[in-house]
């Protein structure tokens, strides 16, 4: 799996069982999202809601990781 380099960054700076923990959940984000675009998409608003909670969740996850 291909990060983007901004969260990959932020990985590194990560002690390595931070980062381990990180990126299973990423996976799950992941794994989340092709769920979710599985099941039929009624508009583009519906798309729009599922890309701002899993930016959302990103934002959320890194922030707490720099606390």
């Amino acid at each position: 799996m291909q990060l983007p380099e901004k969260i990959n960054q932020h990985l590194l700076k990560l002690s390595p069982s931070l980062q381990s923990e990180v990126f299973d959940f990423v996976l799950f984000l992941e794994q989340k999202q092709a769920q979710a675009l599985q099941k039929p998409i009624m508009n583009d608003d519906a798309a729009l809601a599922i890309h701002q909670q899993l930016m959302d969740d990103y934002a959320e996850t890194f922030e707490k990781l720099a606390q």
